[in-house]
């Protein structure tokens, strides 16, 4: 009687499941449906339903990012296409687009990193975390079984080919592992964030501006920043950020937000 009870009771849950997915696709779908007949406005609050629903997903975000910048906001669609490549660094399509609504922006971004930096971030950010993990996993067998090899194998040859080759194994293994975490880092990284105000006056202290030498500089939509302190003050938050790896400021909570 008992089995009976929870296998009622699991095909129950499993039609639930079923039912609310197909659900979430029917409204994803009438989200589809607004953004290609231009209703924007309609096709965010759907999008952000199943957001909200189903969870993270690269895609979501993208489409998310692409119906903010068709919308006319491109600070919001810059801070989604962000989010989307926070989970998924290999979305091309969230790159591109990223990549081409930061030429229309009023600050455009400065890349200080070295050719050292940049070819290493780009290697990151080649492909997500888990495939770096998984690969580092496979490496990391495949340099076993050469140890194996190497132990128990009589054959000189085959326990020299298999000494040198788990060597290299060693050293792959060890470089997918580092990509693997430092790509899960980034991914769970949230100092970092986006002017969504279409202007903000960024203060020397944490406090609106009252006269110009309480003025630090002036920063606009779609500008990345990143987070390294934060105050609450008695009204509302303000964060100190550092732009384009450099200049720092105090900025109203407000006038951000976390990508």
């Amino acid at each position: 009687m008992k089995h009976l009870i929870k296998t009622i009771i699991l095909a129950i849950t499993m039609i639930a499941i079923a039912g609310e997915a197909r659900a979430q696709g029917d409204i994803l779908a009438q989200a589809d449906s607004a953004y290609n007949e231009t209703a924007y406005n309609q096709a965010l609050e759907l999008y952000s339903h199943v957001a909200d629903s189903i969870g993270a997903s690269d895609n979501l975000y993208y489409n998310i990012g692409n119906t903010y910048y068709r919308n006319g906001d491109l600070g919001r669609a810059i801070l989604w296409y962000e989010r989307a490549l926070q989970l998924n660094p290999a979305n091309s399509d969230a790159r591109d687009n990223l990549m081409f609504v930061n030429t229309r922006i009023t600050d455009k971004p400065v890349d200080n990193r070295s050719i050292i930096k940049r070819a290493y971030d780009s290697i990151v950010d080649s492909t997500h975390p888990n495939v770096w993990a998984w690969t580092a996993f496979g490496f990391f067998v495949a340099t076993i079984l050469a140890t194996m090899g190497y132990l128990l194998l009589s054959n000189v040859r085959v326990r020299k080919a298999c000494f040198f080759g788990g060597g290299v194994l060693l050293l792959i293994t060890i470089f997918t592992l580092v990509m693997s975490i430092d790509g899960t880092s980034r991914a769970n990284n949230h100092d970092n964030a986006i002017i969504i105000s279409p202007s903000a006056q960024l203060s020397t202290a944490p406090r609106a501006a009252i006269d110009a030498s309480s003025q630090a500089f002036l920063l606009h939509e779609g500008t990345k920043v990143e987070i390294v302190d934060s105050v609450i003050g008695s009204t509302d938050k303000w964060y100190e950020v550092r732009v384009n790896g450099d200049a720092r400021a105090w900025v109203n909570g407000n006038d951000i937000e976390r990508i």
